[in-house]
């Protein structure tokens, strides 16, 4: 482990200097096959462009879990066994993680980078065999696993109360990618929100502002969310049959953006409504919006992240990913997919930080309103994990 902590002109792995805002797509095949697109966004017009110097294609049957400051948490499934992986998409290096000897069931995995060192976290719980239920309430443990020490440790939080609901034919695409924000790991996880505390060591729940009594029907359901950060603040966005509603998560001394008539309960309820994007405001603008699915699915349009400097929202149809401007409530079309026959199984966004040179920006301008064809299909940088 010692090799990985060079400056960024010897390390294959570390990159100390943080990159730009950007978006990654995952297409996956049936065969296990994968492309991996990254978008470059440009933060003062809201538009993407491929950065194909990143951009890969793989035959390894891999996942993306998570990304943290240029970095990404993948999976792969070896002889009876989950492999982990953090991998570089600047350097191409990848490191495969030691096997952790979890026996319990492992609901969520998360990767925090500070610039130096990164830890995975992996929490896990005992299913309730004897009534063959789910994962019994509170039972929660995380395995840690730290760069600078190479190992994995336990870690049972104390006087944490978290009631997992996990529905028995769960759908992984309709997962909150984790997000690692102010020095955290945030995951949903039956309607709360289970934070990690990296450098405290300690976590907290937190209660979502569209929780549901029964979530684990509500997680089956083609609702789709996301978290990200804005300005060091983290967000929650979700879609339901009204449109796209935005949440921002409070700070301990924000509490009085409530009125005292406020219903809101402020030791329980932590959030500040920011916005709601009615599906009426899409359609005036683009008929063909809601008619690209079925209008009674609320996944056909799927928030994925927003960039500050622009304003500007993207949500995933099918299709199609469409940047929405906030402010003046500008809707337009930044990219296209397409599905090249039936051996494919899904076309995914995520949000992530890119590099594209070390110490250097990517200094590449994109307007809103170019529309983006990405290469599904054709040979990117084949690389195998």
């Amino acid at each position: 482990m010692e090799a990985q902590m060079k400056d960024c002109s010897e390390n294959p792995i570390i990159i100390s200097d943080m990159g730009t805002k950007g978006l990654l797509s995952h297409y996956q095949f049936e065969d296990g096959s994968s492309q991996f697109i990254f978008l470059d966004i440009d933060k003062e017009t809201g538009g993407i462009s491929i950065n194909n110097p990143l951009s890969l294609t793989t035959g390894s049957y891999v996942q993306i879990i998570s990304s943290s400051e240029g970095l990404l948490l993948l999976s792969s499934t070896g002889e009876n066994q989950v492999n982990y992986l953090v991998f570089n998409p600047l350097t191409k290096q990848s490191v495969t993680l030691p096997q952790h000897g979890i026996a319990r069931l492992i609901i969520r995995s998360g990767l925090a980078f500070d610039g130096k060192h990164y830890q995975v976290v992996l929490v896990h719980v005992s299913r309730d065999e004897e009534n063959g239920l789910g994962p019994l309430p509170g039972d929660i443990e995380l395995e840690i696993f730290s760069s600078e020490t190479g190992a994995w440790r336990n870690h049972r939080p104390l006087s944490l109360s978290l009631n997992v609901e996990l529905p028995e034919n769960e759908f992984p695409e309709l997962n909150t990618t984790p997000l690692f924000s102010n020095g955290a790991i945030h995951w949903e996880i039956s309607g709360q929100l289970l934070v990690y505390h990296v450098e405290d060591d300690c976590c907290e729940v937190i209660e979502l502002p569209n929780v549901f009594e029964d979530w684990s029907w509500q997680s089956t359901m083609t609702y789709r969310r996301c978290l990200w950060e804005s300005e060091g603040r983290v967000h929650y966005t979700y879609t339901d049959f009204d449109g796209v509603h935005s949440w921002n998560l409070l700070k301990e001394d924000e509490h009085n953006v409530y009125s005292h008539q406020n219903v809101y309960d402020r030791e329980k309820f932590r959030w500040a409504l920011a916005y709601t994007i009615n599906h009426e405001d899409l359609t005036e603008q683009d008929p063909d919006i809601l008619s690209l699915g079925d209008p009674w699915e609320p996944r056909n349009i799927s928030p994925i992240g927003y960039v500050q400097d622009s304003e500007t929202m993207y949500l995933q149809l099918p299709g199609v990913v469409v940047a929405y401007n906030t402010k003046n409530r500008v809707l337009l079309k930044v990219c296209r997919y397409t599905f090249p026959g039936v051996d494919f199984n899904c076309c995914s966004f995520f949000p992530s930080i890119h590099r594209s040179e070390c110490n250097k920006q990517n200094a590449s301008k994109s307007q809103v309103g170019e529309v983006v064809d990405l290469p599904i299909g054709e040979e990117v940088n084949s690389f195998s994990f």
